[in-house]
């Protein structure tokens, strides 16, 4: 059967793990443990150097500018959402932000 996150699995897995398959399973419950055992920063670090990582290289590339939108898109939307979450989204925005306009000391200089 098709799991919600789109891959193949068996029915009963997929219907005792919320839906998932088990690699995306496992990913997400990395993902949980990482923010009980460290918190909220070790979790906006490790999605940082994700994003960092499969960014595409050309810095001016349109698709990269289209994914930091969409991503900073996503969590301004969030931020009136889930106002319990308000202090990580914000770190969110601002690691993105920082991804797509770095700051240059020499501009100040």
């Amino acid at each position: 059967m098709k799991a919600r996150c789109g891959h193949l699995t068996s029915k009963s897995y997929a219907e005792a793990h919320h839906g998932l398959c088990r690699r995306c399973h496992s990913s997400f419950a990395f993902l949980v443990e990482l923010e009980e055992k460290s918190g909220e920063d070790a979790l906006v670090q490790y999605w940082y150097q994700m994003i960092v990582k499969n960014l595409p290289e050309d810095a001016n590339s349109h698709e990269r500018e289209c994914l930091l939108n969409h991503l900073i898109d996503f969590y301004q939307r969030k931020l009136g959402e889930v106002p319990s979450k308000q202090r990580y989204i914000q770190k969110m925005l601002y690691m993105l932000n920082s991804i797509k306009d770095p700051f240059d000391a020499a501009k100040f200089a």
